[in-house]
């Protein structure tokens, strides 16, 4: 299992962010997780450190629904710009949205890698290394 160095998780919901982040500690696949509730301070994070390689996550967790910016809102900004970055950031969108609509909707995004629905689970984890 390949490890991976920095994961953002953006979710709104306190227990989904606490769920995901045990679960990733416990598969050992990353110790650098970093939570955020809001999409924008994950966009602001991103071109702040956009010169930093280290800064940046190598994976983000994306929740699609949150109040403030949404995960649809984050992927339409970070199409813009993502790739000014020095290193390419795995997107996958992390939902408990089951809807095909949605699912139709991001594969219109070539910036995200996969569709995940919540709760994270060990199979699940497994993917993302």
């Amino acid at each position: 299992m390949k490890l991976i160095n920095m994961i953002f998780i953006v979710d709104d919901d306190p227990i989904h962010q606490q769920i995901a982040k045990i679960m990733i500690e416990r598969q050992g696949i990353c110790t650098n997780i970093r939570v955020f509730s809001d999409a924008q301070d994950v966009l602001d994070h991103i071109r702040q450190h956009a010169d930093k390689v280290d800064e940046l996550p190598d994976l983000i967790l994306l929740d699609l629904n949150m109040p403030i910016m949404d995960g649809w809102e984050f992927l339409d900004e970070y199409s813009v710009f993502h790739d000014q970055l020095p290193k390419q950031i795995r997107i996958f969108v992390l939902t408990s949205s089951i809807d095909e609509k949605d699912k139709e909707r991001v594969r219109h995004y070539p910036v995200v890698n996969g569709y995940l629905t919540k709760p994270l689970s060990k199979e699940i984890i497994d993917h993302l290394s």
